[in-house]
């Protein structure tokens, strides 16, 4: 009889990638062997980017040798290049083979520029633009800039936490004759966290001066306009937008006609049998890093379950958690997406779940807020693929750059 484990490998390094491997951990124990495949040595947690720019947060950099090394999971650095499902593997950027029993593919969606002329605000490392418009701001020599929610699949939240903290660092420094607008597709201000959260990110708007434009699809910013389709737009000197988000295209996987993953409610991926999908590779309408952990539940439980753990897979109901930063008071919206309308939806300024983080992910936000100082401690040296040893969990190994000399950690 064999009693090996199943082989499982995730793909990518974000949110549900982790989330995904945390609960394979917990859920099925010994009876999955579990390796991560990722780019880069570190996990990037996203959602504090935005107010970088005022001092107010940053985003956190963890060290992924470690995590991967806690729960139990072999680490390989490397790019995903192409799935092969017939043969259960993947082929990586750098030339290797991976076997695998099953694959949970949970890479992320890329980004592509959404507004021509616009300051896209992609994440960490992409806000230096936009704090030359503060400076602007604050010297005077600017005063009408454009919050602009592009068109199609995007995540709206942060563009409105950026237009609220823009207002109220503006009202700090005594800035007057300003005008600020936000501008966006839905037909109210996150629409989707329903009407009390809309009413109250209205307000909130209207008390900081920001004019909004509701129904209203950006196009382009050029000669002072940010014009919308089909017709009209507003004056401005500065416009800030968010990216649109594409699908990853994986060679050999299924994907609709901009790349995205379709899967169904236990995150298989549709016309196989050994291959999951999570977050926002996936065809889900909702690219926010919270429903990500959700869906990567669902894909874990099912992946447990067919390694022989006692779990009942439970379908994907998405719960959309949202934390707004104001520049002064947070709001807590939660809403549920996927039943009723209305009964489930809740705005507040006291947390509404815990911890009380921008990801509410089940099992890696509790896992971040025991662990985040120990994990933010950079590894020496740089990583290139970490086994996990179960008689010594804390032992990795590392290339030192300047000798090529493998270190035990």
């Amino acid at each position: 009889m064999n009693n090996a484990p199943v082989r499982v490998i995730i793909a990518g390094g974000g949110v549900a990638a982790l989330e995904a491997m945390i609960a394979l951990r917990e859920l099925a124990e010994d009876r999955v062997q579990v390796e991560l495949v990722a780019p880069k040595p570190e996990f990037v947690y996203r959602p504090l980017a935005v107010a970088e720019p005022f001092g107010l947060g940053k985003a956190r950099r963890f060290d992924l040798i470690d995590i991967a090394a806690d729960n139990g999971a072999a680490l390989h650095l490397a790019g995903l290049q192409a799935v092969e499902p017939d043969r259960r593997r993947i082929l990586t950027w750098d030339g290797r083979t991976l076997d695998f029993d099953l694959l949970l593919l949970a890479v992320g969606a890329r980004t592509a520029p959404s507004i021509p002329g616009s300051v896209t605000i992609t994440g960490p490392g992409y806000t230096g633009r936009f704090r030359t418009v503060l400076r602007e701001l604050e010297e005077r020599r600017v005063r009408r800039v454009a919050f602009a929610v592009p068109p199609g699949t995007s995540w709206p939240l942060p563009l409105y936490e950026l237009a609220l903290m823009t207002a109220a660092r503006a009202a700090e420094r005594g800035l007057s004759k300003l005008e600020l607008s936000l501008v966006t597709p839905e037909e109210a201000p996150l629409q989707i966290f329903g009407a009390r959260a809309s009413e109250v990110v209205s307000d909130l708007l209207a008390e900081r001066g920001v004019r909004l434009h509701t129904a209203r699809h950006p196009s382009e910013f050029r000669d002072g306009e940010l014009t919308f389709v089909p017709s009209g737009g507003v004056a401005a000197e500065r416009v800030i937008s968010l990216p649109r988000l594409l699908g990853p295209q994986i060679p050999g996987v299924p994907q609709d006609a901009q790349g995205f993953i379709p899967v169904d409610l236990h995150g298989l991926v549709h016309g196989e049998v050994d291959v999951y999908a999570a977050g926002d590779a996936t065809t889900c309408p909702i690219k926010q890093g919270g429903v990500a952990t959700q869906l990567a539940d669902a894909a874990a439980e099912a992946i447990a379950a067919r390694a022989g753990a006692p779990v009942e897979p439970k379908e994907f109901r998405p719960v959309l958690r949202g934390l707004l930063l104001t520049g002064s008071m947070p709001r807590y919206m939660r809403a549920e997406v996927s039943g009723g309308r209305g009964a489930d939806w809740d705005v507040s300024e006291h947390a509404l779940w815990w911890p009380p983080s921008k990801v509410a992910g089940r099992w890696l936000a509790p896992y971040l807020a025991l662990h985040h100082e120990y994990l933010a401690e950079a590894p020496t040296g740089l990583p290139v693929e970490v086994s996990f040893d179960p008689l010594s969990p804390k032992r990795r190994a590392i290339i030192v750059p300047s000798t090529g000399r493998k270190v035990a950690r």
